[in-house]
């Protein structure tokens, strides 16, 4: 658990960015062991393995140090902020206050950890002061994942496009917890119960506490209430033309009148496939017999891995 702790720190304060409050980050030198204490030793003995910085960004599996310091600077200036908006979230890690969905949606999120508030403090305070090495590849990168982010839509609605992300990775969040729980404990037939019921409240129940409009479409929806409409149908058309040629799926932003209409793809992977892939392979009998049941018109089966299940839908209020 100790190697998630540095990703731990990439999940607080804020749902949305402004690049322009940054505090600037001297990366000129590596991690000095003159600023050696409890929070350095913690960080050297448990951590750096993890979070080297002289790994490609396909072969890691946390975030490097310079890049966690560089999310937790934006909008603070004072060592004291910094250090109680780390130490806060390490005490209780919450998804709902991720500073870097895509780091969450690449390694995951941490458990609560074993060290108490006082040795949380002492980590962040030697995040702050350290001069950490900046990885050559992470500029490339974060140019790169911008050029994808607006590829779509007028760059003028980026912070819409970040913030709707946050929006979708929390809710995705909360209903991937709540159906993986159902499948563990009752079974995959038994879990489609929770899909029928529950998902729809559930989604509605994270709009109203993250002030927006959220919503799942598909143009094979299960759910009739789920069924995309002629603009989503068209991002829909979209990102498959995209994926089926090698290219990364980007988001879209639209404008209508005082509200900002974001849409974000979603990718198959393993687990989805007990319920949404091949009947003859990846379906069980017993999951289909419920899945006739519950959805007599569905048409959600037949998808491979990484294939686009579906988009989100994020309404968000222009900020005046």
């Amino acid at each position: 658990m100790i190697k998630f702790l540095i990703l731990a720190m990439t999940l607080t304060v804020a749902i949305s960015c402004n690049s322009n409050n940054k505090k600037p980050v001297d990366n000129s030198q590596p991690i000095a062991e003159s600023l050696g204490d409890e929070g350095f030793d913690i960080i050297k003995q448990n951590c750096i393995q993890c979070h080297a910085n002289n790994n490609t960004f396909t072969k890691m599996i946390a975030p490097p140090l310079a890049a966690v310091k560089e999310h937790y600077l934006e909008n603070v200036d004072n060592e004291a902020d910094f250090v109680k908006n780390m130490s806060d979230f390490l005490v209780s890690p919450n998804i709902m206050n991720s500073r870097m969905p895509n780091a969450v949606e690449k390694f995951g999120i941490m458990p609560t950890l074993g060290y108490d508030r006082n040795q949380y403090e002492a980590i962040a305070r030697y995040i702050y002061n350290a001069e950490l090495e900046k990885p050559d590849w992470l500029e490339k990168h974060e140019a790169e994942s911008k050029s994808n982010m607006i590829k779509n839509s007028d760059p003028s609605n980026i912070d819409f496009l970040k913030e709707g992300k946050n929006i979708a990775l929390s809710t995705k969040s909360i209903l991937g917890k709540n159906l993986l729980n159902a499948i563990q404990t009752k079974g995959t037939p038994s879990a489609l119960e929770f899909c029928n019921t529950r998902a729809i409240p559930l989604t509605d129940s994270m709009a109203v506490a993250l002030n927006a409009n959220i919503k799942r479409v598909s143009d094979k929806n299960r759910n009739p209430n789920n069924a995309a409409n002629e603009e989503e149908l068209k991002y829909i058309a979209k990102v498959k033309t995209e994926v089926a040629n090698g290219e990364n799926p980007s988001p879209k932003a639209i404008e209508s009148g005082d509200k900002v209409i974001a849409y974000y793809p979603i990718m198959t992977n393993k687990m989805c496939l007990q319920c949404h892939g091949n009947t003859n392979d990846d379906i069980s009998v017993e999951t289909q017999s419920s899945i006739k049941k519950l959805y007599p018109h569905d048409l959600a089966t037949g998808y491979k891995e990484n294939e686009l299940r579906g988009i989100w839908v994020v309404t968000m209020d222009r900020k005046e």
